[in-house]
């Protein structure tokens, strides 16, 4: 009689779970790898605020001498104004038997005062006109003789004739707003003497150009 034999199948099989680990541990890797790369990629981007708050203009002016001057420009003011305005700034020691600071001075004044007067639409005002061509030739006269002794008649003269200048813009542009600053000019103008000598008299004509210049800023 034959035998018949029944074997019993193995019971429990391969695991899954070392694939499943396995699974994990590689989707940890990829996601590793990927941050990585986004990090390194990122662009960092800083804002640069420009800060002019500290920085004055500068303006550069040229000199009856053909000098470049430099000066701090005033918010509104016109060029000319600004040359006188710095010019005159310091006038300690300036003043010598050349007599080159006072031609300077006296001619950027008159600039500056023709300068304001243009502006208002005041030069075709033949007074005006005559009064600008007076100052400028006596300007021109103070540095011809260095050593003539009639320097402060003249410097007088055409401090005289700036002062009209000036009350003539004020009067017809401000309504004489400035009345008061500009008879203080006049009487620096007028303490000048003819008869002394400009180096004998430097505090008079020194005080003339500081008064002025609180005129220019008004009529600017």
């Amino acid at each position: 009689m034959a035998q018949i034999r029944i074997e019993e199948k193995p019971t429990g099989g391969s695991s899954i779970w070392p694939w499943i680990i396995g699974l994990l541990l590689l989707g940890l890797v990829v996601w590793g790898v990927a941050e990585a790369f986004d990090d390194s990629e990122e662009v960092y981007t800083e804002e640069v605020v420009e800060d002019n708050d500290g920085v004055a203009g500068v303006a550069t002016g040229i000199d009856e001498n053909n000098n470049y001057n430099d000066y701090d420009e005033v918010e509104g003011s016109l060029p000319a104004v600004a040359t006188y305005m710095n010019t005159t700034a310091s006038m300690d020691g300036e003043m010598g038997l050349d007599h080159e600071f006072s031609h300077r001075a006296l001619t950027e004044l008159a600039d500056a005062t023709k300068a304001i007067a243009e502006e208002k639409g005041l030069m075709s005002e033949a007074s005006v006109m005559d009064k600008s061509d007076r100052i400028d030739r006596l300007a021109n006269e103070i540095m011809e003789d260095p050593m003539a002794g009639d320097h402060a008649d003249k410097i007088k003269m055409a401090s005289m004739l700036i002062v009209e200048m000036m009350e003539d813009i004020d009067t017809q542009s401000n309504s004489g707003s400035n009345s008061a600053d500009i008879d203080a000019l006049r009487q620096e103008a007028q303490a000048m003497t003819a008869e002394t000598l400009t180096l004998n008299q430097k505090e008079d004509v020194r005080s003339f150009f500081s008064q002025a210049r609180t005129v220019l800023q008004n009529l600017s």
